[in-house]
């Protein structure tokens, strides 16, 4: 079907320059489809008048405000587009009911979606039915791209497809905006410098405060956010204490404000927490850093329940491929099924007859306190089966996190 054959289906029911030039909108880079639609309904009107006549099936107020110099029928006035409803025509308004909603709110970048209303999706679909889908364009595509271009002039801000700040939905069939607001990323690398505190808030309320609470509260303040979330690289036990940095990503849920001191806020953190390389951050890096998979470095103080030696702890060396059944302590969360992870360099130093120290560098994954005590046969080769007696981590510390 050629270009002016197609235009005349088209133009057999009243439609809007957008809504005709639409149909061609893969055709002509560089155009609107507004521009596209007026040179098509120009095109269209100089053949009618080339052949003085070939007005059937032809919805001829299509040509309102056009001169013939051949045709001599009366040319009724304009009507309403049957597509859209001249919906581009009050463009202005969705943008005047967006302002208004998004003062509010503070935001550099947007995207905008449509919900259609189920009128308006069959009126378009009929249109495809009889002119067809060769080179259009959605209308959804197209209101989006309109009020996107009207939204940048007015509020300054940036139209963003992959992370926007917010997005901007324009409910047609109810004539309402609503502003949904996406969270607010940023990234940090943390140390816990004290026991007894869990890396994320406990639903129970066990524990008063949490590596997650302490961060989060100067930038909930300041973002004014109604919720958040730590996703950390991997965590430590909460006996345990973080002496390496653990990178994570805070989200915060519905800000009110994004524009916030980063480096400020975070001097505001406790002292049982400290934070480095804080810097914005987005749902990628969250993803990359939930799969990262590192190996790190502990160390621990192990007591036995009987003397050993020197000698003894070079037995340790032989533990390398670590076969681990879920721990006990951990078999109400998660499912029971067997690890096998490495020891990648352990290294052990006597400190009294009972006592001594261990560090450990295992593979991501690898449970430190079950591969001291044995977890009842659950980890095996295991510390407490090499020395022969019972063994128990204390004072476990993780003190590096190997990055590659």
């Amino acid at each position: 079907m050629d270009i002016l054959e197609k235009s005349r289906k088209i133009l057999a029911q009243p439609v809007c320059n957008n809504c005709l030039g639409r149909q061609f909108g893969q055709l002509l880079s560089g155009y609107g489809n507004s521009e596209r639609g007026e040179l098509i309904r120009s095109l269209a009107a100089m053949s009618i008048d080339n052949e003085k006549g070939g007005t059937e099936n032809m919805e001829m107020s299509n040509f309102s405000g056009f001169k013939f110099h051949n045709l001599v029928a009366k040319i009724p006035k304009r009507k309403k587009c049957s597509v859209c409803g001249d919906f581009f025509s009050g463009l202005d308004k969705w943008t005047g009911k967006t302002a208004a909603k998004a003062k509010n709110y503070e935001f550099r970048t947007f995207l905008v979606g449509t919900k259609l209303s189920f009128d308006l999706i069959t009126r378009e679909e009929e249109l495809w039915e009889r002119a067809g889908i060769d080179y259009c364009e959605p209308i959804k595509a197209e209101i989006n791209r309109e009020i996107g271009k009207k939204i940048e002039r007015i509020l300054h801000a940036k139209f963003e497809p992959k992370n926007p700040d917010v997005n901007v939905i324009l409910d047609i069939e109810n004539k309402k905006v609503a502003i949904e607001i996406n969270p607010l990323f940023i990234y940090g690398e943390y140390q816990k410098l004290v026991r007894g505190i869990p890396q994320t808030k406990w639903p129970s309320g066990k524990y008063k405060t949490s590596v997650e609470q302490i961060i989060a509260k100067p930038f909930m303040l300041a973002a004014n956010g109604k919720g958040h979330k730590l996703h950390g690289m991997g965590r430590e036990d909460i006996d345990a204490r973080c002496l390496a940095w653990r990178p994570f990503v805070l989200e915060i849920l519905n800000p009110q404000k994004r524009r916030l001191n980063l480096k400020k806020l975070s001097k505001k953190i406790g002292k049982d927490v400290r934070v480095r390389n804080i810097k914005p951050s987005n749902i990628q890096q969250v993803r990359e850093i939930k799969e990262a998979k590192l190996d790190k470095s502990y160390r621990a103080i192990v007591l036995c329940d009987k003397k050993i030696s020197g000698k003894e702890l070079k037995k340790l060396a032989s533990l390398k491929l670590i076969r681990q059944n879920t721990p006990q302590r951990v078999l109400h969360r998660r499912a029971d099924r067997l690890r096998k992870k490495n020891v990648r360099r352990i290294k052990a130093r006597l400190l009294t007859k009972n006592k001594f120290e261990l560090i450990v560098k295992g593979e991501a994954g690898l449970y430190i306190k079950e591969l001291v005590s044995g977890d009842n046969g659950r980890t095996r080769p295991s510390v407490s089966e090499l020395l022969g007696c019972k063994c128990v981590a204390k004072d476990l510390d993780v003190i590096k996190i190997h990055r590659r």
